[in-house]
């Protein structure tokens, strides 16, 4: 949680001097597409769950997303993006002691409303240009599972993890790229950023005193990062 709240403290300070930038403004629209590449997590499994230690570890693919921007640049120094984004994550959660696994595919909702910096101006009466830029936001993010994971879950032969739900988390990113304009109304944008957020358990408990409750003991920090590259149409 201390970790969490020290990502939110500078981010709000940045979001808060970012606002006078916005006095005169350039509006764009971006379709963009990304890859994923959310980082492992390892876990212990311990008493009352089990009489010696278990090692496992929750393991990504790489994972392929789309997504909407609407934009504005101001005169200055400062930018801003909405973003929406849907993509999804194969994951498997290995019990490393036993070698047994699980597979299953989520799909995630992004949400984000990020504030960017760029250091030699944002070019407002410039038709064309190379403009890099730093990023900062914040958000949230819903992860979906299927009706047939979930089901899968529950059946002891197949993932008997138990009752899986969906969860949604709130999220900070921080990241950078270029904005390229290209004359007119078309541009290119690359970005790469890192989604931080509370670990995700699908409504499994961190921990319980029941022997016979299935836990899910991953915490910390998770770490999602995302490169994408994006038409820009300038209005």
């Amino acid at each position: 949680m201390k970790k969490t709240t020290g990502f939110f403290i500078p981010l709000a300070v940045l979001l808060a001097t970012a606002t006078p930038g916005f006095a005169e403004l350039r509006y764009r629209l971006e379709f963009y597409g990304a890859v994923t590449i959310p980082k492992e997590k390892t876990f212990t499994i311990t008493a009352p769950q089990s009489t010696v230690p278990l090692s496992a570890s929750q393991k990504f693919s790489v994972g392929a997303r789309g997504g909407l921007r609407v934009g504005t640049d101001g005169k200055g120094h400062w930018g801003q993006d909405f973003i929406y984004s849907y993509g999804t994550n194969p994951t498997k959660i290995v019990n490393q002691s036993n070698n047994t696994q699980f597979t299953f595919t989520s799909r995630v909702h992004q949400f984000s409303y990020n504030a960017l910096w760029f250091p030699a101006r944002s070019g407002l009466d410039k038709k064309s240009g190379a403009f890099p830029y730093l990023t900062a936001g914040i958000g949230g993010a819903f992860h979906v599972l299927s009706q047939a994971t979930v089901n899968e879950a529950l059946d002891p032969n197949r993932g008997g993890l138990g009752k899986l739900h969906n969860e949604n988390v709130l999220d900070v990113n921080f990241g950078g790229g270029i904005l390229f304009r290209m004359g007119g109304r078309l541009g290119i944008r690359v970005d790469a950023r890192d989604y931080m957020s509370r670990a995700v358990r699908y409504g499994l408990p961190k921990e319980s005193s029941d022997p016979q409750a299935t836990v899910f003991p991953i915490g910390g920090v998770f770490h999602r990062i995302e490169a994408s590259v994006a038409l820009v149409v300038y209005f």
